[in-house]
């Protein structure tokens, strides 16, 4: 027998990636050149740049390029990070804003613009707390995860709400939206996880959901939305060499999570005391699984999306989820 073909594969060692990353789950046919990375800036970067062959990906990227035909890649229903965006809104605490409600007329700034945790925090305010965009003017420091390559102009929002570029120093965009709002160029900042420890370490900030936690479980109650920030995606030359892999790779990491929830209730110490505790909290808050992969169990999520996306202008035209995904996909649900 002749050698397996390899293929590179780029992801971030969260527990339910985890044997896949470790070899303990294999893709039928195929050998996989694991490439772990802690900064997804830079993994999505190189995956936009043709170094990986499967990564993760910015849903929100995923659909700016998808709506404009200029996606090299196509996604898996395979959502490998998820998180509420509540607790990463960070406001001075000068600034008088003591409620949501309380952002008109504010200066909000974010990172970037095309990124999935600022698309998911701009139409959180205009739909749950609403915050006109008519009336607003977002702030923002990048417009892409690449902007070396593309820096992404042209991007008009459809709502009526305004682009303007953050004027802060800085050495990146992080950077410099952070001492925008350090120094009072703004009033409001949404972050990602990469900026929270130094929002944290500033006296002067403060976060705008005290009790993100809580207003988190109640948002979820409502809408049954764990906003999906990551997705799969596979170049599209390799899928025309290797057909099957779409499907081939939902099942492996399908595998992959049903053996870390295993893992969850029987290994004694991941650093948490009482772990079963807390799951079994969670179970009561969700009720079903917001972990799910599959397009049809995630279509309230991502439609609510793509919706946010349109207005933002992030995505050019209105597409169905179905776009985002390689055909063969479409139908794949977990086997629990």
């Amino acid at each position: 027998m002749g050698e397996k073909p390899s293929i590179t594969l780029a992801c971030r060692n969260y527990d339910g990636t985890g044997a896949i990353m470790r070899g303990i789950v294999k893709v039928p046919g195929i050998d996989l050149e694991i490439v772990e990375c802690e900064d997804v800036v830079d993994m999505f970067a190189r995956m936009y740049k043709g170094e990986f062959d499967v990564s993760e990906m910015s849903l929100a990227e995923l659909i700016y390029y998808t709506s404009r035909g200029r996606s090299e890649f196509v996604g898996i229903p395979v959502f490998p990070s998820r998180i509420f965006r509540h607790g990463f809104i960070f406001c001075r605490k000068d600034s008088a804003i003591n409620r949501p409600e309380d952002l008109r007329d504010k200066k909000i700034g974010f990172v970037r613009w095309v990124q999935t945790a600022t698309t998911w925090v701009y139409g959180t305010l205009k739909d749950e707390y609403g915050v006109k965009p008519q009336d607003e003017t977002w702030h923002i420091a990048s417009m892409h995860h690449w902007d070396d390559v593309d820096p992404g102009g042209g991007v008009a929002p459809r709502d009526g709400s305004i682009l303007k570029w953050i004027e802060a120093p800085g050495k990146n965009p992080a950077e410099r939206a952070c001492r925008a709002l350090f120094e009072g160029r703004l009033d409001v900042l949404g972050i990602t996880e990469g900026q929270i420890s130094l929002l944290l370490g500033n006296s002067e900030v403060r976060r705008l959901f005290e009790n993100y936690r809580e207003v988190e479980a109640a948002y979820y109650r409502k809408t049954k939305i764990l906003p999906i920030m990551h997705v799969m995606v596979i170049r599209k030359s390799v899928v025309e060499t290797f057909p099957e892999l779409p499907i081939n790779l939902f099942r492996s990491f399908c595998e992959a999570k049903a053996r870390a929830r295993r893992w969850h209730r029987t290994i004694p110490s991941i650093m948490q005391a009482w772990t079963n505790h807390y799951l079994d909290e969670e179970r009561k808050i969700f009720e079903l699984d917001p972990w799910a992969y599959g397009l049809e169990k995630n279509r309230h999520v991502i439609d609510r999306f793509l919706i946010y996306c349109r207005h933002a202008g992030i995505s050019e035209r209105n597409i169905s989820a179905e776009e985002l995904f390689h055909p063969s996909t479409w139908a794949l649900e977990e086997q629990l």
